[in-house]
């Protein structure tokens, strides 16, 4: 689980950059013959983030059902009011992000197309990307609270 923690924070980073640089550089590329394609970096960092969302997903609630699990087995009483304060935050910006993210991601179509203007979905994303630094900010202070919970449950068991 530790291991899990720790690759989610690396992929974090590394998604961040990738989205970050994606945006400033940009999603698109002009051919010798005046066509515009997208960049294979684009592509790749947007599949990075939504993996690292899942797998960040599929962490928090998992940890909240084996601390739930360990807290009911062992009769603890254990009340921390950040976690659920953080938790709650998590969820609500993480999925808020995802969907802005990949609804960004699906609009290339339309930038390539010419239905939406290249600078406009470029600035979405920048706005995007600096949302993601905010639920960056939130996924660290909950995992920090779980690990406050774990050791506490520890010591108590």
């Amino acid at each position: 689980m530790w291991s899990l923690i720790i690759v989610s924070h690396i992929l974090m980073f590394i998604s961040l950059v990738m989205l970050f640089f994606t945006s400033i550089r940009g999603h698109f590329i002009h051919s010798e013959l005046n066509f515009m394609t997208l960049a294979p970096l684009s592509i790749i960092a947007i599949m990075v983030y939504v993996f690292t969302q899942s797998l960040i997903f599929f962490l928090i609630i998992t940890i909240n059902k084996q601390i739930k699990s360990l807290i009911n087995d062992h009769s603890i009483n254990i009340k921390n009011d950040n976690y659920i304060t953080y938790k709650k935050q998590m969820h609500i910006h993480t999925s808020l992000n995802l969907l802005y993210i990949t609804t960004l991601s699906i609009l290339l179509g339309a930038v390539h197309t010419g239905l939406m203007n290249i600078y406009i979905h470029q600035i979405l994303f920048i706005i995007g990307v600096l949302h993601y630094l905010y639920v960056i900010k939130i996924q660290y202070f909950c995992f920090k609270e779980i690990s406050k919970i774990i050791v506490r449950v520890n010591d108590v068991i």
